[in-house]
């Protein structure tokens, strides 16, 4: 054996969006689990390996390859946006359920990606996971090249040591006229009533920090060609509005602000689609983060040889 396989098994896969990155910064996916039979569809579509199964019944067991664990679970019980969020809520759980499964599976590593609103207790579970020295870092996405402001809480576990999200260095700051002018195809429209269309003729161009509610989720926000987005959610349910047309961004120009490859385009009629997009952890951060974990572990790695 010349190298060591740094495997990686992806918890609450979705669309595959987490494990494109790690893939990215070198790391080989083992498998992908979760429970949305379309998103499962797209994640063998791009990446293969994804099992459909619900995390409840995941009981993986200790493998010598699999160096992380890494999830992003459903986070609608911790985020603002959600009106009827419930911290203690069934989604909530997911993320004993994760603790769990690192518990069991003792890779080198973990990481754990969710919205800046991530309750205590959450936090507290992670941290107590027994034999691992935990980080957790609150980072931006637009500071790791995405053209959108996504602010996440990033813990990441380590046996060893530990790891620390760096900012990258020399990463331009992408806005939306970036990522929207270099978009070839469109597609994903939604189809507005004429009243609805009067209404939003009378939303001005504004930024993520100000918008046209109490936090960076307005439900209702026009877009400012030259400042990142303000974080993209489902298209299909909240107004965030092109920033000269009176309409909604497309699915296509949503992937643009993820910092999605536009080839990479999700099965399922378009409300699938949108959801699949609002979920993911963009490509792009999910790469750094990979990075890091990646220049955490080589030391201890290199001894394995």
């Amino acid at each position: 054996m010349n190298e060591v396989e740094l495997r990686v098994q992806d918890i609450c896969c979705g669309a595959g969006w987490l494990s494109y990155g790690l893939t990215q910064a070198g790391f080989k996916v083992d498998v992908g689990i979760d429970n949305w039979p379309t998103a499962i569809k797209t994640y063998n579509k791009y990446i293969g390996s994804g099992k459909l199964i619900d995390i409840n019944d995941y009981f993986p067991t200790k493998k010598d390859y699999d160096v992380v664990i890494a999830g992003a679970t459903p986070c609608q019980d911790f985020s603002r946006v959600n009106t009827k969020r419930n911290i203690f809520g069934k989604r909530a759980q997911l993320v004993l359920d994760f603790c769990r499964i690192v518990a069991a599976v003792q890779p080198e590593a973990f990481i754990f990606e969710n919205v800046i609103h991530l309750s205590k207790w959450a936090e507290i579970a992670l941290f107590e996971i027994k034999g691992y020295k935990v980080t957790k870092n609150i980072v931006d996405a637009a500071d790791y090249g995405v053209p959108q402001h996504r602010r996440r809480k990033i813990f990441i576990g380590s046996k060893k040591r530990s790891i620390a999200m760096l900012a990258p260095q020399g990463v331009q700051i992408l806005t939306v006229r970036d990522a929207l002018s270099s978009l070839e195809e469109n597609w994903g429209y939604t189809k507005h009533r004429p009243e609805t269309v009067e209404r939003l003729k009378e939303i001005k161009s504004t930024s993520w920090i100000s918008g046209t509610g109490t936090s960076e989720y307005a439900s209702t926000v026009r877009l400012s060609w030259d400042t990142p987005s303000i974080a993209v959610t489902n298209v299909k349910k909240f107004y965030i509005l092109h920033p000269e047309e009176d309409r909604s961004i497309t699915i296509a120009e949503a992937m643009a602000l993820q910092g999605i490859p536009p080839w990479y385009i999700p099965v399922g009629g378009d409300g699938d689609k949108a959801l699949q997009v609002a979920n993911a952890v963009p490509p792009k951060l999910a790469y750094h983060i990979g990075c890091n974990v990646m220049n955490g572990l080589s030391t201890d790695l290199r001894s394995f040889l």
